[in-house]
């Protein structure tokens, strides 16, 4: 089904673009560009909760974004822009923890669920892919230079948050109650996350030539990835990328 999904999003965004690439461009006022580019950045709380006491490593997943957009001239200065892009944003920490609400399964050979209050270490892989429509205003400083803010919604086509839990021991149920030596468990929430992501957009673009232009936005997401009733992971956690790339315009 998410293959599915995939496979239509791609065929909307090269039906739109080779749609409106063959127009006869008899309205100078739009503007119709490719992007692509990379998301740098966390799924993450806005500030770190007291139960995480130390993040040891952070690395970046293979996050491209593919798309096209279309600006609506307004005047000079001001315009109007939206179009669809293929969004992948992800990443894999590695923190210690203390009394961190989670459910995990120990890989022991017995495969006990458990769900309580961890201590120890924790690695988790997000990998997460949108398709998603921004809207934004644009603002020309001069000839060479364009900034951006707007905002985006996102539908979730395919999600991976998933880890270990190692090192430590788990209080079932609640801190005082039985505990649990924990030498390797795992957890996987894929099914839990939100279908949807809303968000703003900062950004700015700088023109190389009459073809090609360098952008980057800052896209911080307003909606935690889990629903408010899941506890699992007890505080929210929301996109917060940066996206560089490249713009041709057709």
């Amino acid at each position: 089904m998410k293959s599915l999904q995939y496979k239509l999003i791609v065929l909307m965004i090269v039906s739109s673009i080779f749609t409106l690439s063959s127009q006869e461009k008899t309205d100078n006022r739009f503007e119709h560009k490719i992007i692509a580019g990379f998301n740098i950045g966390a799924t993450a709380p806005t500030s770190i909760p007291a139960e995480i006491r130390s993040i040891d490593a952070w690395w970046p997943q293979f996050t491209p974004q593919l798309g096209y957009n279309v600006t609506y001239k307004l005047n000079q200065k001001w315009g109007l822009g939206s179009g669809i892009s293929l969004d992948y944003k992800g990443m894999g920490t590695r923190a210690t923890v203390k009394y961190i609400y989670t459910s995990i399964v120990i890989e022991d050979g017995s495969n006990d669920a458990l769900e309580g209050y961890f201590v120890g270490k924790n690695e988790t892989v997000v990998k997460l892919a949108y398709a998603t429509i921004p809207l934004y205003a644009t603002f020309n400083i001069n000839q060479s230079w364009q900034l951006r803010a707007g905002g985006y919604a996102s539908y979730l086509f395919s999600g991976k948050f998933s880890g270990t839990a190692s090192d430590g021991y788990i209080r079932v149920n609640e801190p005082t109650g039985e505990k649990v030596e924990i030498t390797k468990a795992s957890f996987d929430f894929n099914d839990k996350l939100r279908n949807f992501d809303f968000g703003l957009i900062l950004g700015a673009e700088r023109k190389i030539n009459d073809r090609f232009g360098i952008y980057s936005n800052l896209n911080w997401g307003l909606t935690s990835i889990f629903p408010s009733d899941f506890r699992a992971i007890d505080f929210n956690m929301y996109n917060i990328y940066l996206t560089i790339g490249l713009t041709y315009k057709l």
